[in-house]
């Protein structure tokens, strides 16, 4: 275009001198005709005053400047800026294991994709499976003696905690005799012959009490063992109908009552050696003092420490045969069910445990890195996997202080792979940091869809950012604008009625292909472009050409 203006500015001097010449030689000729053009008449000569001044026109027409032109339009101009990026993935998850233990396979490969839970790897379940069991036993049992203290002692138990405080209750009453032998012989300090004697022959009665007792004990022995026997054949008989109810009952009571005098053969027994060991005791003690007259206080201590034994034992008797006959309180219940409820937590811990052999994956994702093998062991805090999500890719670019503050969360951006030649990215500006890093730059991080993973992690590029944005401005071509030699304000060429007439104006925003007017033009004006230098102010122009932009 701009060598098709040289070529008719070129022309224009040699059809200028052509149309002179054309213009005198009609002068010449009605200078030289006279009164001939008189004679032809006023309508002969009006027609050739038309035919002049129409040469004049077209003479001026074919002396004005062919020039480009373009017309101002209203339309939204954004100014635009791109920066050097890295691709990052939006989301990145270390798997961490939360047990150690030893890895008994892998599951997945680098590269591979997965789902969210996607079994990864396992370790070994031997360990955490015994826990499983040792904590299921534990609830069992706690719920089992929940249910007992709940129910009551049974009859049998009563009896037995009976038999414990009556036992308690004879400990007590010998050791109080041992007491009170010790303390009299304190006070005498040397025992005689005579009360040594009686000592000797308290404890040889204590002895044939004894043998009387276990023989009677070996009596109800023999005595139940044959009503047991009795009892056993009759109730086989009573089952077959050989005997009547009655009968199958008196042998029962017989067998019952036979039970009572074993055991309580038995009770005497216990007693008997009991009241022997305090002879015994109590004859050494008594020979002792008769030798060791050193060993007295020593001997009242000891008998008083036992008889206070005694007596705390009677009392811990006493209060569980209290505690068995009133049955549980509220708060002995609430303690045992606090222990089944703690029992509880632990059986589910121990099944969370167990369940975390399984290291599934957090999220849907891509194996980027696989940092242990089968055999190794793994414990917490130390990555098995690491995992990528390329569904987004974030583009990362350092942004200069002048700009920062005009870029917004949320607004579009253009984003370029520098891997990727010829393709275009839409993604949005996801944060602005608040803090330049360390190279200077303000971290501004821009989210694109990458639904294909065609964009990798650390590739590079550019992203192009809309920095300040217009609407509904003046716009005209950059090769509309000039600045006059010697001026430091810009101005355009504006066509008015044929002339080309200079105008300051005053720009804004710039973009590759227009330039935004904020003052100086109105919508519809039409402005020549190009070869600014060969216009002058009110030069006749002609515009041959309007581009659009």
């Amino acid at each position: 275009m701009r060598a098709l203006l040289n070529k008719i500015t070129g022309n224009i001097f040699f059809l200028t001198i052509c149309a002179a010449l054309i213009l005198a030689g009609l002068l010449a000729g009605y200078f030289l005709a006279g009164n001939s053009f008189l004679e032809t008449g006023l309508e002969t000569g009006e027609e050739e005053a038309a035919a002049v001044q129409a040469g004049v026109e077209e003479l001026e027409e074919e002396r004005a400047l062919r020039v480009i032109g373009a017309e101002v339009i209203t339309d939204v101009i954004q100014e635009r800026n791109s920066f050097s990026a890295v691709m990052q993935p939006v989301s990145e998850y270390a798997v961490l294991p939360r047990l150690e233990g030893e890895i008994e396979r892998i599951e997945v490969e680098v590269g591979d994709r997965v789902e969210q839970g996607q079994l990864l790897a396992e370790l070994d379940d031997e360990r955490y499976r015994a826990e499983l069991e040792q904590a299921e036993a534990g609830l069992e049992a706690a719920q089992a003696e929940f249910a007992r203290l709940e129910m009551g002692a049974t009859p049998e138990e009563l009896q037995q905690v009976g038999a414990q405080v009556e036992e308690a209750r004879l400990s007590v009453e010998g050791a109080r005799d041992e007491v009170g032998y010790a303390e009299e012989i304190y006070r005498e300090r040397t025992p005689d012959d005579m009360e040594l004697e009686q000592v000797k022959n308290e404890l040889e009665q204590a002895e044939v009490q004894l043998d009387m007792a276990e023989k009677e004990h070996r009596q109800a022995e023999l005595a139940f063992q044959e009503a047991e026997d009795n009892y056993q054949r009759m109730a086989s008989l009573y089952e077959q109908g050989a005997i009547s109810e009655q009968q199958y009952n008196e042998i029962k009571t017989g067998r019952d009552q036979a039970e009572t005098q074993l055991e309580t053969a038995e009770d005497r027994v216990k007693q008997s050696e009991i009241a022997l060991e305090g002879a015994r005791k109590f004859k050494d003690m008594t020979e002792e003092l008769y030798d060791f007259r050193v060993e007295e206080e020593r001997m009242v201590s000891q008998a008083r420490t036992q008889y206070e034994a005694a007596s705390a034992a009677l009392e811990g008797a006493e209060a569980m045969l209290a505690e068995a006959e009133r049955g549980p309180t509220e708060e002995e219940l609430e303690a045992v069910e606090a222990q089944v409820k703690q029992a509880r937590a632990g059986l589910e811990l121990a099944r969370i445990a167990y369940d975390n052999i399984e290291i599934a994956a957090p999220a849907d994702g891509v194996v980027a890195a696989v940092e242990m093998d089968a055999g190794e062991m793994a414990a917490p805090g130390n990555p098995l996997f690491y995992l990528v999500n390329l569904d987004e890719i974030k583009a990362t670019a350092s942004v200069n202080e002048p700009y920062v503050g005009l870029l917004e969360s949320g607004a579009e951006a253009l984003v370029k792979v520098n891997g990727l030649p010829g393709e275009e990215f839409i993604g949005r500006i996801s944060s602005v940091a608040p803090m330049a890093g360390e190279q200077g730059g303000f971290p501004v991080e821009v989210t694109v869809a990458n639904s294909e993973h065609a964009i990798r992690a650390g590739m590079r590029g550019r992203v192009e950012f809309v920095i300040r944005e217009a609407e509904e401005a003046l716009l005209v071509p950059p090769d509309a604008i000039f600045t006059p030699e010697g001026q430091a304000e810009e101005a355009v060429y504006l066509v008015e009625n044929g002339l080309a007439r200079r105008q300051t104006v005053r720009t804004g925003l710039r973009s590759d292909n227009r330039v935004e007017i904020t003052s100086g033009l109105q919508e519809g004006d039409q402005v020549v472009l190009y070869d600014h230098d060969h216009l002058v102010d009110g030069q006749a122009v002609k515009v041959v050409e309007n581009e659009s932009f």
